[in-house]
């Protein structure tokens, strides 16, 4: 995978000092994004601290992280995601060891943006309100969810005026350092030839119309012209806060070690009920536990009788249902198959073949529990599994009904 990139910083026209940091790889792998906060010069330690304690962290090991990138497997997916939040967990603890020994900086914080490239995939870790975004051709996409208060309220069904009355409504609920053991957001997305990631503080956004305006401020620039053009925009446009930017630019995807893309893989996922009514943002933190896998013609895929531990969807070619000897079905493509199983660990009620070479979405239940541990996005999961169990309840008493007005009839 081969990329430029270039970064920025600026401490503003009101600010006296920068509480941003920021890190490039020159080897186009990890970029890391912080803006501090804390007073007394605090905000800027902050930044400062996660910012070199993850580069410290992870680039011992970059080579082996792009090799379990390349890799494809779920489990060297998860091992390289759970090397991302341990990088970020042990830079909170720094910043709180830092805190125990110069209690004059206590309450000192700082966002939290790291992204990692390899095998033409970007997996991001995300806390707090700075932004990383997507440039596609002319268009833009916001690829992180700001965790504030507003959001909060958002989540919890509050309306847009109940939010904007709210006095605190800007203020943080997830940062490194503000309460211990920060939510990790981890995100993944497959990369094009000229895909641009953004990644910046809210000194820039706040100046944004939508991800669009970014796009056509970016323009045909490379990514250090970008970058600095884009802090400028920022002082230009007022400057009240420190303004960082990084800007990345994909020259080369190379080989991904999957067959679909992540766009594609929304648009099915967004077909099965446990999964709708999420945001593109919440898809998104869903990606890193879908993996592929394909089968041959006649390979038995789902076994009548075994316990069930993952959710299918058939993304190319056919597959058949049988139960005993009796063949219930035909699945095609865009149907799910064994979805219960991510709620329970009931034994399979038939067996699942491919009709012919097939291809389909993998989710195992162990990580679909892990995405309903906390937040919106898990509230969110298990309101639609239980929506889901409702509505197979349904369908099952209202069978139950007619074939009991049936034989009432034959009575």
């Amino acid at each position: 995978m081969r990329v430029r990139a270039g970064g920025a910083s600026e401490v503003g026209k009101v600010r006296e000092h920068n509480e941003d940091f920021y890190g490039v790889d020159p080897k186009g792998h990890i970029f890391v994004l912080a803006d501090g906060m804390g007073g007394h010069a605090a905000g800027e330690v902050a930044s400062r601290m996660a910012c070199e304690g993850i580069v410290r962290a992870l680039l011992p090991h970059r080579e082996g992280l792009v090799e379990l990138a390349d890799d494809g497997r779920p489990d060297s997916r998860q091992t390289l995601l759970s090397a991302l939040r341990g990088a970020v967990i042990a830079a909170e603890r720094a910043i709180f060891d830092a805190v125990a020994g110069e209690p004059e900086r206590k309450g000192m914080a700082t966002t939290l943006d790291l992204v990692f490239l390899g095998a033409g995939t970007a997996f991001v870790a995300h806390v707090g309100d700075s932004r990383v975004y997507l440039l596609r051709g002319d268009t833009g996409r916001l690829l992180t969810t700001d965790h504030t208060v507003s959001n909060f309220l958002k989540a919890q069904g509050k309306t847009e005026t109940e939010i904007a009355a709210h006095p605190h409504r800007d203020k943080l609920v997830r940062a490194l350092g503000m309460s211990g053991g920060a939510e990790i957001d981890t995100l993944q997305l497959d990369m094009r030839v000229g895909d641009r990631l953004v990644m910046c503080s809210d000194g820039l956004y706040r100046y944004l119309k939508n991800p669009m305006h970014l796009a056509q401020l970016y323009g045909p620039r490379d990514p250090s012209e970008a970058s600095k053009a884009l802090c400028d925009f920022a002082i230009e446009c007022g400057g009240v806060d420190n303004v960082t930017v990084i800007c990345v630019e994909v020259l080369d995807p190379g080989a991904r070690p999957t067959s679909v893309e992540t766009d594609s893989k929304i648009s099915a996922l967004g077909n099965i009920s446990l999964f709708q009514n999420l945001t593109y943002q919440e898809m998104l933190q869903v990606m890193p536990i879908t993996y592929e896998r394909h089968f041959k013609t006649g390979e038995v895929i789902i076994n009548e009788g075994e316990s069930g531990e993952e959710l299918y969807l058939l993304i190319r070619g056919t597959c058949d249902v049988v139960a005993g000897d009796i063949k219930l079905a035909t699945i095609k493509t865009g149907h799910p198959f064994g979805e219960l199983s991510l709620v329970d660990n009931q034994p399979r009620s038939a067996t699942v073949s491919a009709a012919e070479d097939c291809g389909v979405l993998v989710i195992r239940r162990a990580d679909f529990e892990m995405l309903t541990q906390s937040g919106p996005l898990a509230t969110k999961l298990l309101w639609n599994v239980i929506n889901d169990l409702a509505a197979r309840l349904r369908a099952a008493s209202d069978r139950i009904r007619e074939q009991g007005e049936q034989l009432e009839e034959k009575d």
